[in-house]
């Protein structure tokens, strides 16, 4: 866990290939409790292809544009990590009992995923 300036952040998982070499990606798919990330890259023919991971337990997510992120949000360049204290997570009412978590990604010149959920689940394999 690392600390910078009052905010603690600790990584959860990290991209398996750099962001900057996705040829069309990333992909952010919000559905009804779940939000999907999917990314290209390069295998080794050659050929572009896809992988994905999964925030579920969602209650809430934003994307933020390259050109309006904070530095705090391009800290998580390629890597997943966790936010504490999150102002996103103390401004959602109505979750109830859920434990929740605000998880954050940055993509190379693409901007900032933040979401709050339940859990994640990395690609498989």
């Amino acid at each position: 866990m690392v600390e910078l300036a009052g905010l603690m952040e600790e990584v959860v998982w990290s991209l398996p290939v750099p962001s900057q070499e996705f040829q069309q990606g990333p992909h952010i798919l919000i559905s009804a409790g779940k939000v999907t990330l999917g990314w290209d890259f390069e295998s080794e023919s050659g050929d572009y292809e896809w992988s994905s991971a999964e925030f579920t337990g969602v209650e809430a997510a934003k994307f933020t544009a390259h050109s309006s992120c904070t530095p705090d949000q391009v800290r998580a360049y390629d890597r997943l990590v966790k936010v504490e204290p999150s102002d996103m997570l103390a401004s959602l009412r109505g979750a109830g009992p859920k434990f929740l978590q605000h998880l954050r990604i940055y993509f190379d010149e693409v901007g900032c995923l933040d979401v709050v959920a339940e859990g994640f689940r990395p690609p498989a394999g």
